[in-house]
């Protein structure tokens, strides 16, 4: 399990083994799919992410994984994983949490 934590260093979400993401109540909100999308409570793609740390919105670039750490398009930084799924983690921050 990762946790992830946004720009100001507070716990806003987990994500467990299976990419299911839930907020800090515990309730779901998503997941990343083992395809690299990510799917909101609906079960609605609404993003992707590659092997190269790029997150994806409708096609188009959104965010970045560096690390640990998570930058928008500006190359603000938005928030960091803590745990072994820094992509995937990263992915959820920017699309199922921001």
């Amino acid at each position: 399990m990762s946790k992830i934590f946004d720009a100001a260093g507070h716990l806003v979400a987990t994500i467990d083994e299976e990419g299911h993401v839930k907020n800090t109540q515990g309730h779901p909100i998503g997941r990343v799919g083992h395809d690299s999308h990510v799917y909101n409570a609906n079960e609605a793609r609404i993003g992707s992410f590659d092997g190269r740390g790029y997150v994806y919105k409708e096609g188009s670039h959104i965010g970045t994984v560096k690390g640990d750490h998570v930058f928008d398009l500006q190359n603000h930084y938005v928030g960091k994983i803590v745990g072994d799924h820094m992509e995937s983690g990263g992915a959820a921050l920017l699309l199922l949490i921001r």
